[in-house]
């Protein structure tokens, strides 16, 4: 277990190279980032050291006249005091180390927040670029459609087929233009999207070409699991720091300063003085017991916490990986598909240039196989996009090709 979150450690702390890099993003969005490293920062010296007292000066000067007297006496002073801990039975080392670790776990937080940027960037990308060809297949479906009703009207007129034929070939031609409508919309939005992750446009990010990795490295470099190991230790380190907290503790205190008094009869004087002690504390409470068990409690949903993530990052694993194997034997079938439209427009050619076929047939069944050719990229994108879930989870650490 404790090499586990060593290594997890180790890699939490190396990962930070991907997820620094933030070029692509508005200026805004790279300065909000920063400045949340910045505030962690902050925050991780606040909690490491506010076991540290503050040293006090104070600076006075007081005039007192009793109601009983005449006299009027002036006291001036100056004085550093402090009252400091300097042992707690190991609950100041374990409030440093729950610092420490507090800190790990929320840089890694903001790690996998930029990285998520990246992966919202090449997801919408892909998907534009999806749209595309999903708007070419349309249109070249549009001619095909075209070409049905052209010809259905040319049978209709001579009574080969009756209006119901016609009629259905004019509303498939009208659902395809529906259809080229939504993926207009749909390449707007996803344009809209980008533009408010990046200023540049879609046509001049360079996409990586990302690879299949395996379920060990997939595991071992999760952005989730990795989270949850890191904030099951820094919860353990409180649980700890609570413990000691009703354990005794030592402290020193002290005061030196500076006094001058005078009064109306000239008696004053004019010194240093100074106090130092030492002091023991020990703290009785009666939700002592309570406050223990429930940062222990804590402590050990988290822990059970990082098993769940584990079985939960497994079965996305699972999952995209069956998705990629479905995609890759689409494209399998449409490539035996486009075979198979080779040999009939060979033969579509040759009868129409005896005559017995017409050019009209051979333009549809071209239009088709330009359909499916662009079917086999839709099917490379979509294996994209899943790799992208996959390298994304991760630290950085998947296979980038090219």
């Amino acid at each position: 277990m404790c090499k586990k979150i060593v290594f997890l450690i180790f890699i939490c702390s190396n990962s930070f190279i991907l997820g620094s890099d933030l070029s692509l993003l508005h200026e805004s969005k790279q300065q909000i980032q920063k400045e949340k490293y910045n505030e962690i920062e902050a925050s991780y010296k606040t909690l490491k050291y506010n076991w540290i007292s503050p040293l006090n000066l104070s600076l006075s000067s007081n005039i007192n006249k009793p109601a009983n007297s005449d006299i009027e006496s002036q006291i001036n002073g100056a004085s550093l005091n402090f009252n400091q801990d300097i042992y707690r039975f190991g609950g100041i080392s374990y409030q440093m180390s729950y610092a420490n670790y507090n800190k790990k776990y929320k840089l890694a937080d903001l790690n996998v927040q930029n990285i998520d940027y990246y992966k919202q960037i090449y997801t919408n990308i892909l998907e534009i670029r999806k749209f595309k060809l999903q708007l070419k297949q349309a249109q070249f479906r549009l001619k095909n459609k075209e070409l049905e009703i052209f010809l259905k009207q040319e049978q209709y007129k001579t009574g080969i087929v009756d209006i119901t034929l016609l009629n259905s070939a004019i509303m498939d031609k009208n659902d395809e233009l529906k259809s080229i409508i939504t993926i207009k919309q749909n390449i707007i939005q996803k344009e809209k999207e980008l533009s408010i992750l990046t200023p540049l446009e879609e046509d001049v990010i360079d996409v990586p070409q990302l690879s299949l990795i395996s379920e060990d490295e997939f595991l071992q470099n999760n952005n989730e699991i990795t989270l949850s190991y890191l904030q099951t230790i820094a919860k353990k380190e409180q649980f700890n720091k609570t413990k000691f907290d009703y354990y005794p503790n030592f402290s020193l205190n002290g005061e030196t300063g500076y006094q001058y008094f005078k009064n109306d009869y000239n008696s004053n004087y004019d010194d240093d003085y100074y106090n130092f002690g030492v002091k023991v504390t020990i703290p009785i409470d009666f939700n002592r017991n309570s406050t223990i068990q429930e940062k222990k409690i804590d402590y050990l949903k988290q822990k059970l916490d990082v098993e769940d993530k584990r079985i939960e990052q497994l079965a996305t694993y699972k999952s995209i990986i069956s998705n990629i194997k479905n995609y890759q034997e689409y494209q399998e079938i449409t490539k035996e598909n486009l075979k198979l439209y080779e040999q009939i427009m060979n033969l579509t050619k040759e009868g129409f240039e005896v005559g017995y076929k017409s050019g009209y047939d051979l333009q549809i069944i071209q239009n088709t196989n330009e359909v499916d050719k662009l079917e086999i990229n839709i099917y490379e994108i979509n294996i994209q996009l899943e790799l992208v879930k996959l390298y994304f989870s991760t630290n950085g650490k998947g296979n980038v090709d090219g």
